[in-house]
């Protein structure tokens, strides 16, 4: 059977959910709409939803299932013929930063640079998502200690998103990704650490930005790196207003 799905349907529902944060029907949304794909043969939304599943099984930890994913991901992307197109390298960056997560750092690298070539093709490199390819991919650079170029990108990640504006709380994450590496690479640099976890914590309480999912997610992000560095009562304040966020919701 060859057909089509709603699938800005899906997206819409899998939002709400990790909106909720109510991750068990973030799963059954998925599996849902993925036989769905699946039934009527709609193979681009089978990438849209197995792209999310990937983003799924990472945040939740389950390996198997994440790669097993992203390998039919990467296959639809060739049978699809989007290997130098836009909406490839949206692949490549989530399936770059699975490998990533699971330990597959160089594997990783090799599909955040062809990620790049295709923004860089594209002319499309002043943007927010060139920016998230920038900030993964400084990531993986510093899980293997190459800090100078991960610096780098975070520094091109923030001065993007600062340009573009909108997205504080990328920029928060950013930062304090930031401040983690500089302390990685000298551990006597207090000040300097202090000072970005300072613009950071500005960037967290920007009237610039809405009280929603998203901003619930960046405070729990943030919150256990304030905590390392000591500034509890900062990490509190973030998880209290993101359990607020949730609980409303």
């Amino acid at each position: 059977m060859n057909g089509q799905i709603n699938i800005s349907r899906f997206i819409a529902k899998l939002d709400s959910c990790f909106d909720r944060n109510d991750l068990k029907a973030a799963k059954e949304c998925i599996e849902y709409w993925e036989k769905e794909a699946r039934e009527t043969g709609d193979d681009r939304a089978l990438l849209t939803v197995l792209n999310e599943a990937v983003g799924f099984y990472r945040r939740t930890q389950k390996r198997g299932r994440a790669l097993a994913a992203m390998e039919e991901s990467l296959t639809l992307v060739d049978k699809l013929g989007l290997p130098d197109k836009l909406s490839g390298a949206t692949i490549y960056i989530n399936a770059a930063t699975t490998l990533s997560f699971f330990g597959k750092e160089e594997e990783g690298l090799q599909l955040y640079d062809k990620a790049a070539r295709c923004y860089e093709i594209e002319r499309h490199t002043e943007t927010y998502e060139y920016a998230a390819l920038l900030n993964n991919k400084a990531g993986t650079l510093n899980a293997l200690k190459r800090y100078d170029e991960a610096e780098r990108d975070w520094v091109q990640a923030i001065e993007i998103l600062k340009e573009i504006g909108g997205h504080a709380g990328e920029i928060a994450i950013s930062l304090v990704m930031l401040a983690h590496l500089t302390f990685d690479r000298d551990t006597t640099s207090y000040e300097k650490v202090e000072k970005i976890l300072d613009e950071a914590w500005e960037y967290i309480n920007s009237d610039d930005q809405t009280k929603d999912g998203n901003y619930a997610y960046v405070l729990r992000k943030c919150a256990p790196s304030f905590d390392y560095f000591k500034r509890h009562d900062e990490a509190e304040a973030m998880r209290e207003v993101a359990k607020e966020i949730y609980n409303k919701r």
